[in-house]
């Protein structure tokens, strides 16, 4: 603010000296034609008011215009300048596809933008958490478009591997436009944070993806912890049925007390009267059946029932200090960049012999020392959806056309029921 006004301060003093120099001439000139006084310094004098003139004009039209003329100096920083122009050229990047293939579906692409070429992203920030684009693009390190550039800016035939910017290749994606803009408008309904992904249960392609966050932060369905809540009580379940253990009528009171000191209570405080587990325990989302059942398998079953379950299932148990490794070979992928930069945190469990009885409880529910990422329970509700088949998540479309054979985590039975 303070150089603009010196600015114009300093533009009006001199306007006021040009002003008055041209005005002293004039009258210079007027006085000497009047006396008689020999021409040459007339014509002379003449000749700069008509340059002053000329240069006061053009000044003037200057400021009119500086808005058109910021502009073509824009264009021509951007095109005329041989340098700028080659930087542009090496930026040239394929496409980004939908799991249509389809250019109209096209997840990142090229287009016509206030009379130049750009790269576009139609998805806008329901896309930005992981294709890229959005506000803040600069900043955003875990995008698809960062840590597949290589594959992107990849020659397409033998003619194009001799030039200098080659046109780049195309990448088809499992994830589906319309999908993730559905995904992306559920999730801001909201108002709260968090992420939503879906995957075909099938092949183990990630269809939809979406997420808040700043867009300098990792992107929170991937990289960050989260309780699970009651979608842990699949896991529950699914041991009970897998151990063998038969259907059986429970209470689900109000709350219940696990210790003198510890109370779980349903939500809301609703009784749901008697039922019978699991499968009747799942769908009012019971808290204090879930915690009777966990109490009584671990009577039944012992502990390590639960450890080997919750391994199988993709959530690490543990006993002493928070394991803090990535999961390496979470993701199928034929990029090395994407398998490193994108591996998410082991999902993790705190549980062993010397686990309490209200921590036991809590666990149960989805909740005390149970630390999950949206991805890893997404890859074991695809394995429930699968026949109790687990795959690798994937987004890229080449690798979901030929998925590998998945790893068994719960007979075909157990996953029907669920």
């Amino acid at each position: 603010m303070v150089d603009t006004l010196l600015g114009w301060a300093l533009r009006a003093l001199l306007i006021a000296i040009g002003a008055g120099a041209a005005l002293a001439l004039v009258r210079w000139v007027y006085a000497a034609w009047q006396e008689k006084r020999e021409r040459w310094p007339v014509r002379l004098a003449l000749g700069m008011v008509l340059l002053a003139t000329i240069y006061g004009v053009g000044h003037a039209r200057m400021l009119v215009q500086r808005e058109q003329l910021e502009a073509g100096r824009m264009r021509y920083a951007r095109f005329g300048d041989p340098r700028l122009t080659e930087r542009t050229r090496a930026e040239v990047r394929g496409w980004i596809l939908d799991c249509t293939g389809q250019d109209q579906h096209a997840l990142a692409r090229y287009a016509l933008r206030n009379g130049e070429v750009q790269r576009v992203y139609p998805l806008g920030e329901a896309g930005a958490n992981l294709i890229g684009g959005g506000a803040g693009a600069e900043v955003r390190d875990y995008t698809v478009e960062r840590l597949y550039a290589d594959h992107l800016r990849a020659p397409r035939s033998l003619r194009e591997m001799g030039e200098l910017h080659p046109a780049g290749s195309d990448l088809q994606l499992t994830l589906c436009s319309d999908a993730t803009r559905q995904a992306w408008q559920l999730l801001r309904g909201t108002g709260r944070p968090g992420a939503v992904v879906v995957q075909d249960v099938n092949t183990g392609g990630v269809v939809a993806y979406a997420a808040t966050g700043r867009p300098e932060q990792a992107p929170l369905g991937i990289k960050r912890y989260a309780p699970p809540g009651s979608v842990f009580k699949l896991a529950l379940a699914a041991l009970w049925w897998e151990s063998g253990l038969p259907d059986t009528r429970m209470d689900c009171p109000a709350e219940i007390q696990v210790t003198p000191r510890a109370t779980i209570a349903n939500s809301g405080r609703v009784a749901h009267g008697t039922m019978m587990v699991p499968h009747e325990m799942l769908v009012p989302s019971c808290n204090t059946a879930a915690v009777q059942m966990a109490l009584l398998m671990r009577e039944r079953l012992g502990t390590d029932a639960f450890v080997n379950a919750y391994r199988s299932y993709g959530f690490l148990p543990y006993t002493g200090n928070a394991p803090r490794d990535s999961v390496s070979d979470f993701w199928s992928t034929e990029s090395a960049r994407w398998a490193r930069r994108m591996s998410p945190p082991s999902s993790r469990i705190r549980i062993g012999e010397k686990t309490g009885r209200a921590e036991w409880a809590q666990l149960s529910i989805g909740q005390g020392p149970v630390d999950v990422t949206v991805v890893g329970v997404s890859r074991f509700m695809q394995a429930i959806g699968n026949g109790g088949v687990m795959l690798p998540p994937t987004i890229e479309q080449r690798r979901a056309r030929r998925p590998p054979d998945g790893d068994r985590v719960m007979s075909r039975e157990t996953a029907a029921k669920l």
